[in-house]
């Protein structure tokens, strides 16, 4: 899958499938490696895990990493 369509795929999880809304997004390319960071907001840490466990579980997404804000 190129790159475009593996954002296109997280973005639908977020906000389509799991409705999360995304605060902020950045995504940049390294050497035909893109990483980015999505801000999202979620209720509870069981959203936070499915929402993870989806994420990696996904083809074209090597790592996920948690970061909190506060």
């Amino acid at each position: 899958m190129d790159d475009v369509g593996v954002i296109h795929k997280i973005t639908n999880l977020i906000s389509g499938e799991l409705k999360f809304n995304i605060s902020a997004m950045t995504i940049e390319a390294k050497e035909g490696i893109f990483e980015g960071n999505v801000k999202i907001f979620v209720h509870d840490k069981e959203e936070l895990d499915e929402l993870v466990n989806r994420l990696v579980s996904m083809s074209g997404i090597e790592r996920v990493d948690r970061y909190d804000t506060e």
